[in-house]
């Protein structure tokens, strides 16, 4: 697998820049447990032996201590893709999460962002509720700016959800579900729409595409 390392630039998790500094990037390997290439700031990486699965989470790890830019693990379907630019999370941007919806992140748990779309389509998907039993915080997108989760909050038309001090178990993570409904609306009642299990690491963030059939 090979392809770019981008910086994400801002709190829409969607436009990025070339990383322009040293990193290392992971994945689980084939005929080893995990497979690492350099990531130089300039030249695509190439990552040998990657296990092909639906979802292999990939990690860039930034050389620099104390940068901006989050360890950062992304889901990739390698049994599909052999390109693959991965995005690093900045903590600046988390940060401005959490200050609109009033709360702190914590280095000692997991932040994971996630977009929901459609399976069929590819676009994303407007009024979902989504839920995380172990998120301190979940944080729902919305035109006038970020909404904190009262118990009724739905996405809005960019399908993106942050999830907040995410607990985690272990040095390398655990996996944490997600909870997918159609909301009830005054003429239709509530459609379950499944879950999806996402690997959460302390002090790390998560990206992820969740593809619903709804």
């Amino acid at each position: 697998m090979t392809g770019q390392v981008l910086m994400l630039t801002d709190e829409s998790f969607l436009n990025t820049a070339l990383y322009a500094k040293t990193a290392t990037v992971s994945a689980d390997g084939g005929s080893v447990a995990t497979v690492t290439a350099a990531w130089d700031g300039a030249d695509p990486y190439t990552l040998d032996d990657v296990l092909a699965e639906a979802t292999n989470w990939v990690s860039v790890k930034p050389d620099e201590i104390q940068g901006d830019a989050m360890q950062t693990y992304q889901a990739v379907a390698t049994n599909s893709v052999s390109t693959a630019d991965l995005a690093l999370v900045s903590s600046t941007t988390l940060d401005a999460v959490f200050t609109a919806v009033t709360s702190l992140r914590s280095p000692a748990f997991g932040q994971v962002v996630l977009f929901f779309r459609s399976t069929g389509t590819g676009a994303p998907l407007a009024g979902l509720r989504v839920t995380m039993p172990t998120a301190q915080v979940a944080a729902f997108a919305s035109s006038t700016g970020w909404i904190l989760d009262d118990g009724t909050a739905v996405t809005d038309a960019s399908g993106l959800v942050v999830f907040g001090n995410v607990e985690t178990t272990g040095a390398a993570g655990s996996t944490q579900t997600v909870t997918i409904s159609r909301a009830a609306t005054a003429t239709a009642a509530a459609v379950q729409g499944g879950t999806f299990s996402v690997k959460a690491v302390e002090g790390a963030a998560t990206l992820a595409t969740v593809n619903v059939q709804l």
